[in-house]
């Protein structure tokens, strides 16, 4: 079987990458198969069923089709691809695909945000859509994922029935498909315009409004990917030019040049924006990932003094803020948020009397719920986010949406320092009153199958062991997502879970909740802490050390 790999090694598109892999690599990518998941498919490039490649896109591209031809007939796809490598490639390989299957492809012609994907698959009155795109992983990673008729990732049921599809698919290298300029000549595979963008920027300019106050200058950066130019043309038709963007960070390109991980979840991402900020003396850094559905930001008070905020306190500040600006409509509200969302949202909300629905980690649960209470038409939208730094505020899209919230976030920016405010000054007011909950998240790593006995050995140690304290802390309650049941430690009673089943445990105590979940997309464990204790960063290596590092 390998030799006809080798033998379709240039039409694999891959042979840059495959000339550059140790033997050890080479050989990995002929391990197993890649497997449609949750959260659709991501890997890094090479040469094998293992990896991504030309091949293994068009069996992903057949199994959609076969998919989508079993519910109708002359079914059409949005695709939209970011700035990652082979990432325009990978689309016109779905296109070809797909045409050959009786499906008619609208692409764009450059690339666009996954937010902007969801909004075009809703708009077009689509039924379905692909987004070729890895989100924050390394350089070498790239990845599909695909989205239903109303603009949301596949749910579990319809993700497996796809799965199913893809995976009976034998012989890769074997799918035909069309010439791709023959086919847009015949306009077999049809082009987006320009009016899609016009419309979802409306979009986003109508839920800002206005931004009157302009005296706060932000610095930009997209870390390489497709936040700009959009976001700098939305905030330019709203009359607010008090911006600069970091113009190397911002330039399309998936090496990533000047970042190890273009993740706006890590500090180190925003060193050279904060550098222009110093240089320009503004006020907030804002970035983007490569296909802008999440986004994080420092804010500057002077050339020695910054502060970073996790995606958990960006969360909450968007709720207090978002409340403030909505409480005149006199429309109860609501908020989305994951199980592993800070404690404090929750806290807040109350305070705020907001109602609250939790979800299990993914967005695709958000969109889902998002979906449901639109339907009833009764409240609005607060906020809908997960710790991860995705937010939305508006259902403009059905996905996390950070080019939706950069200008709302500039224009609470400039009302905050209208009134001699600031971000921090906000979050310390919300810690004040409701409580210093602190929020961590950890995400050892376990690679190879080795790794996958491990990280099932750790989640299999909190099930079968009796426990009533963690590092000194005493449990009240235990929700395992996997059994869907809750125990209840102090009276010994047992409750079923409302949510569906998940690899994910919770542990609460008074002073919050700790949660432990296999990542869904690498070879990693999600440890998340969101606990009212002194030093959080102690207590999370403290736990760390004697439940995860001691497991052999």
């Amino acid at each position: 079987m390998k030799q006809q790999w080798f033998d379709k090694l240039d039409e694999s598109l891959v042979k840059s990458f495959y000339d550059e892999q140790t033997q050890e690599e080479k050989d990995a990518a002929f391990e197993g198969e890649l497997t449609f998941g949750t959260a659709g498919i991501r890997s890094t490039f090479g040469l094998g069923p293992a990896r991504l490649n030309a091949f293994t896109v068009r069996k992903v591209a057949l199994g959609l089709a076969q998919y989508l031809n079993n519910k109708k007939s002359k079914a059409n796809v949005v695709i939209h691809f970011d700035t990652r490598l082979l990432s325009k490639e990978f689309s016109q390989e779905m296109a070809g695909v797909l045409v050959q299957n009786g499906i008619t492809p609208i692409l764009s012609d450059s690339y666009k945000s996954t937010p902007e994907l969801s909004f075009a698959v809703r708009h077009l009155k689509a039924d379905a859509g692909v987004m070729i795109t890895a989100s924050h992983n390394p350089k070498n990673y790239n990845g599909i994922k695909i989205y239903d008729e109303k603009g949301g990732q596949l749910l579990p049921d319809d993700s497996d029935t796809l799965s199913s599809y893809i995976n009976s698919i034998n012989s890769p290298l074997d799918i035909k498909k069309g010439d791709f300029e023959s086919l847009v000549q015949n306009e077999k595979i049809l082009y987006i315009n320009q009016s899609l963008t016009e419309a979802y920027k409306n979009k986003v300019k109508q839920l800002v409004g206005s931004i009157d106050i302009k005296d706060s200058k932000v610095v930009l950066t997209s870390l390489h990917g497709t936040s700009l130019p959009v976001v700098s043309e939305i905030l330019s038709e709203l009359n607010y030019n008090n911006y600069v963007v970091e113009s190397e960070q911002s330039l399309p390109d998936g090496n990533f040049p000047t970042v190890a991980i273009a993740n706006p979840e890590e500090e180190a991402v925003f060193e050279r924006g904060l550098i222009l900020a110093n240089e320009t003396d503004a006020q907030l850094v804002i970035a983007t990932d490569p296909d802008a559905d999440r986004l994080g930001f420092i804010e500057r008070y002077d050339n020695h003094n910054y502060r970073y905020f996790n995606g958990n306190e960006i969360g909450l500040l968007l709720m207090k803020l978002r409340f403030q600006d909505l409480v005149d409509s006199n429309k109860p509200s609501y908020i989305i948020k994951s199980i592993v969302t800070s404690e404090l949202a929750e806290r807040l909300a109350l305070a705020l009397d907001v109602e609250v629905n939790n979800v299990l980690t993914g967005f695709k649960y958000i969109s889902n719920l998002l979906e449901e209470k639109e339907q009833l038409n009764e409240q609005q939208l607060l906020l809908a986010f997960e710790e991860s730094h995705g937010y939305l505020a508006q259902t403009i899209s059905r996905d996390k949406d950070a080019i939706q919230i950069v200008p709302l976030l500039i224009k609470y920016k400039n009302l905050l320092a209208n009134n001699g405010l600031t971000l921090k000054d906000e979050l310390e007011d919300i810690y004040k009153n409701i409580g210093a909950f602190k929020d961590k998240t950890l995400a050892p790593s376990f690679e190879g199958s080795e790794g996958v006995t491990k990280i099932n050995r750790i989640m299999e140690q909190f099930r079968n062991k009796e426990i009533t304290t963690l590092c000194n802390l005493k449990v009240k309650k235990i929700e395992d997502y996997e059994t869907g049941i809750v125990q209840n430690i102090e009276d010994g009673t047992s409750d079923k879970l409302s949510l569906p089943n998940a690899n994910l445990i919770r542990f609460i105590f008074d002073e919050g909740f700790i949660a432990l979940r296999p990542s869904g997309t690498e070879p990693k464990m999600k440890v998340y802490f969101s606990l009212n204790v002194n030093d959080i960063t102690t207590f999370s290596n403290e736990f760390v050390s004697e439940y995860i590092d001691s497991m052999k």
